[in-house]
């Protein structure tokens, strides 16, 4: 597979494709079990909905025209949710947003020419980690202060860096790279220093996500959903189905896990499972519904 200029994550889903470059995992602060946000087809653009853990209130939070609004991010206090919004037809020109938990108050925190996706809050809630080809056409991890001062360039190398997770603790960021294989899991320190690699292919690893105790990362493999522990040890397969099944994340309990399933009809649903594989639901019954992250109460 060549290396990728864009993160084309609505044209790649829409498409079923199943590209390396797609959009990154978002991290789960601990807490209760709240609501599920994620992005939906809606009226031929992508909006912000919410749902409950059980699939019921779904509810649409953005309804912007001629725009496509989805990677959500949920804070730590379970308040706030940055967002990227990209133009409908051009996701070329994505920009990171964030916005009250009701849908109210966006506010634009980037406007650089060019992509900026996958935000991913700190823990404090001072810092958000982002991707970005403002410096590199292949991506780079940049963060930046919650008022969108202070941007920041963490990786340099000239491929692909995408998909930043912030650990619990605020330490390390975990990320997708094609730095030494297409691709893999890393971690480095939040200021970027220091990166390691987790997990090494030949298989695609993508989208990490951390456990809300720092001890596990969730991701996905070659169209399944794993686990490791946080330094890259004892990887296990949870799912396991024909159908491509991605983008994993904690809830805020660590009990279970909501993520995508591509079902052969071409629809994209969320579903829920326990951590530890069992118990795999289908919560939504949208045209595309994906990328969610879940809300800490």
């Amino acid at each position: 597979m060549q290396r990728r200029a864009k993160i084309t994550w609505v044209a790649a889903w829409l498409t079923g494709l199943s590209l390396a470059a797609q959009p990154a995992a978002l991290a789960a602060f601990p807490g209760g079990d709240g609501s599920i946000a994620f992005g939906r087809s809606t009226g031929g653009q992508i909006d912000l909905w919410v749902v409950q853990p059980d699939g019921t209130g779904a509810t649409r939070l953005t309804h912007t025209a001629r725009r496509n609004e989805g990677m959500p991010d949920w804070d730590a206090a379970g308040t706030m949710i940055a967002f990227s919004r990209c133009g409908l037809q051009d996701v070329a020109n994505c920009d990171i947003w964030t916005m009250n938990a009701d849908g109210s108050d966006p506010t634009r925190l980037t406007s650089a020419p060019g992509q900026e996706t996958w935000p991913a809050w700190s823990p404090d809630g001072g810092m958000i980690a982002y991707t970005s080809d403002a410096a590199d056409p292949y991506q780079d991890i940049w963060t930046m202060n919650a008022n969108g001062s202070g941007q920041m360039r963490l990786t340099t190398t000239a491929g692909f860096d995408a998909f930043p997770d912030w650990s619990p603790d605020g330490t390390l960021i975990a990320f997708t790279s094609d730095r030494a294989a297409l691709d893999d899991i890393w971690v480095m320190d939040a200021d970027g220093a220091n990166p390691t690699r987790l997990t090494k292919g030949p298989k695609v690893d993508e989208r990490p996500d951390w456990s809300p105790d720092g001890s596990q990362i969730a991701f996905s493999r070659n169209g399944n959903i794993w686990i490791m522990d946080a330094d890259g040890s004892n990887p296990t397969r949870l799912t396991a189905t024909p159908q491509d099944e991605f983008a994993p994340t904690f809830s805020p309990s660590g009990r279970r896990l909501a993520y995508d399933r591509l079902a052969n009809d071409g629809r994209i649903g969320l579903w829920t499972m326990r951590a530890d594989g069992s118990r795999r639901v289908q919560r939504t019954f949208g045209t595309l519904d994906f990328f969610a992250d879940w809300q800490p109460v």
